[in-house]
């Protein structure tokens, strides 16, 4: 079998259910089975749907695979962002009979691409902008979890947009009490700082990734800095909140993707 064929097959049956806002029975098999194809698929998906790269999600690797594939976390393009104000809540947009889910996040946003591995202590100087938001996680094949990680990467870190929400003081950011509700009851609890080595770890972790020429950041571009309080399936219909501090809240309303213009 050409070993590319696997990963032009996911490719192209993932581009039809995105671009058209389905459902697939499953995610396309054979499905990746290492970082470099299942990089690979994602570099070939995102490519297709011809889209700017607006930024990166960070997400994590599951526990058991850490030592044996020698990575923590993933990372995904995103295609969709939207701002959304205190008290105006915004659409989550979810494959109906997919996986949905929502994540409350940190957002990061570069003002400058460093040109080499920076250290925790200087990450924060290559960031213009710290706001709250959401993540959108949602993929067209409803199974993509049981194949972490490779199926999550290949399908664009099932990612499907950002919520960016308001401005969060850069001193003591990552150590705000975060909780998120969905249809008013409390989903998780937690704090950027907790997150492996926090936000600046995410960062520095995409950083590798553009020097090594898996993926391409640009100034400009935001990155959702890993899940808070964990990772919470939603359904088109229901709401969720999420609360950084006392200060800042946000909210949105799950609604069925309707695909995307080819």
């Amino acid at each position: 079998m050409n070993p590319s064929a696997p990963a032009g097959d996911a490719a192209t049956l993932l581009l039809e259910a995105r671009r058209a806002g389905t459902a697939l029975a499953a995610f396309p098999r054979p499905a990746p089975t290492t970082l470099a194809d299942a990089y690979a698929v994602q570099r070939r998906l995102c490519d297709a749907l011809a889209l700017p790269v607006l930024g990166w999600k960070v997400g994590r690797i599951p526990g058991p695979l850490v030592t044996s594939l020698g990575a923590e976390r993933l990372a995904g393009p995103i295609l969709r962002c939207a701002d959304i104000a205190e008290g105006a809540p915004g659409e989550a947009r979810i494959f109906t009979g997919g996986a949905g889910a929502i994540e409350a996040e940190v957002m990061l946003r570069l003002g400058r691409v460093p040109d080499h591995l920076p250290l925790l202590a200087d990450a924060p100087d290559y960031v213009s902008e710290i706001r709250a938001g959401f993540e959108v996680a949602s993929s067209p094949a409803p199974d993509v979890h049981n194949l972490a990680p490779f199926g999550i990467i290949a399908d664009i870190g099932i990612n499907n947009g950002l919520l960016i929400g308001p401005p969060l003081a850069r001193d003591g950011f990552d150590q705000l009490a975060v909780e998120t509700r969905i249809d008013g009851a409390s989903v998780g609890r937690g704090r950027a700082c907790d997150v492996l080595d926090g936000p600046w770890g995410s960062l520095r972790f995409l950083v590798d990734l553009h020097l090594r020429g898996v993926i391409a950041l640009a100034p400009g571009q935001w990155i959702s800095a890993g899940a808070i309080t964990g990772v919470h399936p939603i359904v088109p219909g229901q709401s969720a909140t999420a609360k950084f501090g006392p200060a800042v809240h946000i909210a949105c309303t799950a609604v069925p993707d309707t695909g995307l213009s080819r």
